[in-house]
């Protein structure tokens, strides 16, 4: 008996789809990856590259809480950029503005490009938007 057991299970194999849920995962976990390393590398070169428009949403950490909010550049002069702020705080992650929100063109921030690169550094800048569309609500400026 032990050796007709034994023979059978030399003849069987691991079916192929025990192994389908593990590849599966690990090629989704591989392209998250490489998708946030390409999102690192973009928000890098826009901000070394700052334009007028663009829009990076800051994160602010004060107190043992964690505030958000938008800057859109208005203007560069030199090694000077020029931003307006958004006029509400979040209290959470956003991807775009809310429906009461705009930026408000009497209050102009002034930094330099190094700044935005150490506010980068310091991951305060938490993203960079460019060649957006009306639907964020980037384009109210108040």
């Amino acid at each position: 008996m032990d050796s007709l057991q034994k023979y059978y299970e030399n003849l069987s194999k691991t079916p192929i789809y025990l192994y389908a849920m593990p590849v599966l995962l690990a090629g989704l976990i591989i392209v998250l990856i490489i998708g946030n390393l390409d999102t690192q590398k973009e928000k890098a070169a826009f901000v070394a590259n700052p334009k007028i428009g663009d829009v990076y949403l800051i994160r602010k950490d004060e107190n043992g809480s964690t505030n958000y909010f938008f800057l859109r550049l208005a203007n560069i002069r030199g090694d000077t950029v020029i931003a307006y702020h958004n006029n509400l705080e979040y209290h959470s992650f956003v991807t775009k503005l809310n429906d009461d929100d705009f930026f408000v063109k009497d209050e102009e921030l002034f930094f330099t490009k190094r700044e935005l690169k150490q506010m980068l550094d310091k991951m305060e800048i938490n993203s960079v938007e460019r060649n957006y569309g009306n639907d964020e609500g980037f384009n109210r400026i108040r």
